[in-house]
């Protein structure tokens, strides 16, 4: 029987599971750390990101606040590829576990990132750990929260954001979950990154899903792109003095 995909089935994945045990958690994090490696996925945030700022100038380092941050390797890379462009940036993640947040700063302190910093938070039911951001992002989590969730998310996400809101996710095509399922295969050990990956495609959103979302949560100038493996990222410009590459109106792009 031919995996069905047309409408989203969103599970309980094994890494949401609050009494995962620290070990099994970290073993998956260091998996997805290498899966995130392998896609690429800063590249392609880094670039959005740098597009939103050409042209303008700051006093002092952007801050980007990566909110879902897990394991900290995005936040980290984003670190690196700032620093190799000679750009200034304060980035401090998020996450609501206490594992992810440990393990997130001994990897930043191993990697001599003084300018990342990780915090614990819930970033659906509490505030953010500042009002205000340069951009605020999140990667990897839309796919796990309900269509209720992922509005909040993004309307906290903009009303924290002075220049910038981007969400880097899986799509859900069959494409994407074959990737998926062979990536976490041959990528790592772990068994709970075999289970999660997969069923993450499954509970995935499409562009077309995300975009009306978007305009539920009140951001008219969505603008989509898609990226290897499988993945969209969005975009909505915050600053009027920020020049987007791309029209106003929500668009779908393919790099």
């Amino acid at each position: 029987m031919l995996l069905d995909l047309r409408s989203r089935n969103l599970q309980s994945e094994l890494m949401d599971d609050p009494s995962l045990d620290g070990v099994s958690h970290e073993r998956a994090l260091t998996g997805l750390r290498r899966i995130n490696w392998w896609s690429r996925t800063d590249l392609a945030v880094w670039r959005a990101i740098r597009r939103s700022l050409k042209g303008v100038s700051y006093d002092r380092p952007v801050s980007i606040l990566d909110i879902a941050s897990g394991g900290g390797d995005l936040a980290i890379r984003l670190s690196r590829r700032a620093e190799r462009a000679g750009i200034a940036v304060d980035i401090e993640g998020c996450d609501i576990s206490p594992t992810a947040i440990g393990f997130a700063t001994r990897q930043a302190s191993a990697a001599n990132r003084g300018n990342v910093r990780f915090t614990l938070c819930n970033a659906l039911q509490e505030p953010l750990p500042q009002a205000q951001y340069d951009v605020v992002m999140c990667s990897l989590f839309l796919h796990h929260l309900t269509a209720e969730d992922a509005v909040l998310l993004m309307q906290k996400m903009q009303a924290a954001a002075r220049s910038l809101v981007l969400i880097d996710d899986l799509q859900r095509t069959r494409l994407g979950y074959c990737l998926a399922w062979l990536g976490c295969r041959l990528l790592t050990r772990c068994h709970v990154v075999h289970v999660d990956g997969p069923m993450s495609v499954e509970g995935a959103l499409t562009v077309a899903e995300t975009q009306k979302l978007a305009e539920r949560a009140g951001i008219r100038n969505a603008v989509f792109e898609t990226h290897w493996p499988e993945r969209f990222i969005m975009t909505s410009l915050q600053s009027k003095c920020l020049e987007s590459p791309v029209s106003a109106e929500a668009t779908y792009a393919r790099q």
